[in-house]
């Protein structure tokens, strides 16, 4: 029995080593979990205080610059602020209209084409021996021939002769009509009494052709503000083969200044442009056209986003 308790005692006596190792052995650990936990703790407070502290010497800053800021603009360089951005405006406005008087001097200047001095013996060398010449007129780009004729086809021979000699760039435009003896002054007066023997017709032609083979497309565009005219920048002017196409675009939105306008309405060569036609500008961003000769295209615009669509 003894023996038996001797044993009992030995093995409990070697349970109780083995717990309290096991229990310091976990207390150790607590220990050391419990000083990490701390250790986070305190780092996490640490971050959190030098966040508050950035966030704090960095909103001072920024007071102080706002400061700074609102007494500089309280500074006699800045009181007059906006009394000088008006100022600017008008000299801008001013000068626009300037620039915009200067380029259309210049558009007239690079319209006007030189002419062959040697034109008017030209015309006389292909003169039909059945016809004669009335009045001839020289503008610019054109040449405008009228006369009478006996023979219904000499204004045509007339042309051929003259296109021989490389005076039209273009084909003319030319109408014959006959006269009528009873209306018309009597062909005795228009040749000034030279003796003629006179036939029971005659004819009166007119010729119209291009004499150069460029023409000038000059555009401008203008704000819509009723009978004010207010340049939005200068003239500009496009070179174009005679009977070539051209395009001008894009013209539904236009910045000038910084603001951007909208598209009302066309002007060409003082007529504003249909509404049919107005629409194929506004749906295709352009305006487009073959060269027929020198015009002047006036596109105007206002502020609205609307007024595309009203226009």
């Amino acid at each position: 029995m003894a023996k038996a308790n001797g044993v009992n005692k030995r093995v409990l006596a070697k349970r109780d080593m083995n717990f309290f190792a096991e229990f310091t052995a976990n207390a150790a650990k607590a220990a050391r979990m419990l000083g990490y936990g701390v250790a986070i703790g305190v780092l996490v407070v640490f971050v959190v205080i030098a966040f508050i502290v950035a966030f704090f010497i960095r909103n001072t800053i920024i007071k102080g610059q706002i400061n700074d800021l609102k007494a500089l603009l309280a500074s006699p360089d800045y009181a007059s602020l906006e009394q000088d951005a008006v100022k600017l405006t008008e000299e801008l406005n001013d000068m626009t209209n300037y620039y915009y008087a200067l380029t259309q001097m210049r558009r007239s200047v690079d319209r006007v084409d030189p002419v062959d001095t040697n034109l008017p013996d030209v015309i006389e060398k292909c003169i039909p021996s059945d016809s004669f010449i009335s009045e001839y007129n020289i503008t610019n780009s054109n040449l405008t021939i009228q006369g009478y004729t006996f023979t219904y086809y000499s204004p045509v021979d007339m042309v051929n002769m003259l296109n021989a000699q490389d005076v039209f760039t273009a084909r003319p435009d030319i109408s014959t009509t006959r006269e009528d003896l009873v209306t018309e002054t009597p062909l005795e007066e228009l040749i000034n009494d030279t003796t003629v023997e006179a036939v029971n017709n005659y004819y009166k032609f007119n010729i119209t052709g291009a004499l150069v083979s460029t023409f000038h497309i000059s555009y401008t565009r203008m704000l819509d503000a009723g009978d004010s005219t207010t340049a939005l920048g200068g003239v500009e002017t496009v070179d174009v083969v005679a009977g070539n196409p051209y395009e001008i675009g894009p013209v539904n939105e236009f910045t000038y200044a910084g603001t951007t306008y909208y598209l009302t309405r066309v002007l060409v060569d003082g007529v504003q442009v249909e509404e049919g036609s107005y629409s194929v500008i506004t749906e295709n961003d352009k305006y487009s056209d073959v060269a027929r000769g020198n015009i002047e295209i006036k596109f105007y615009y206002t502020t609205g986003a609307e007024a595309s669509a009203e226009g």
